[in-house]
């Protein structure tokens, strides 16, 4: 007669498999977003801080929305007694272009976007992220 065992290592593994992808997910999904839009009421809008949790990469990503106007995105870092600096900026972008820009960002310091355009007539937008 055949006795059917079960074996507890299958399940042991696939349990550490399930709880390892969502460690793996969660780590992931820790980044912060912002996003300022420039819309004609002026040259440059700044999103609103972010503070990093983690010494790794932050991103800008800026767009070109308008027509016959450039625009350029920079990521600053904020500085209280100190004029903020500059941690990434883009190229002057032509209407209808994008830019994505990497930087090295420190566990807690704190940053925001910024989106400058030529005219009051600029559009686009910035989306900085910090993780």
């Amino acid at each position: 007669m055949l006795v059917n065992k079960k074996r507890k290592w299958k399940s042991k593994v696939v349990t550490l498999a399930v709880a390892f992808a969502l460690i793996t997910t969660v780590g992931a999904t820790g980044a912060a977003q912002v996003t300022a839009h420039l819309d004609g009421s002026g040259t440059s809008k700044n999103t609103s801080t972010l503070t990093a949790s983690n010494s790794t990469n932050g991103n800008i990503y800026v767009t070109n929305t308008g027509s016959n106007t450039t625009t350029r995105g920079y990521a600053k870092r904020e500085i209280s007694w100190w004029p903020d600096s500059t941690a990434a900026s883009t190229s002057w972008l032509n209407p209808g272009t994008t830019s994505t820009v990497r930087f090295s960002q420190t566990s807690g310091h704190q940053y925001y976007g910024q989106i400058v355009g030529q005219t009051t007539s600029s559009r686009g937008a910035v989306r900085l992220t910090v993780n």
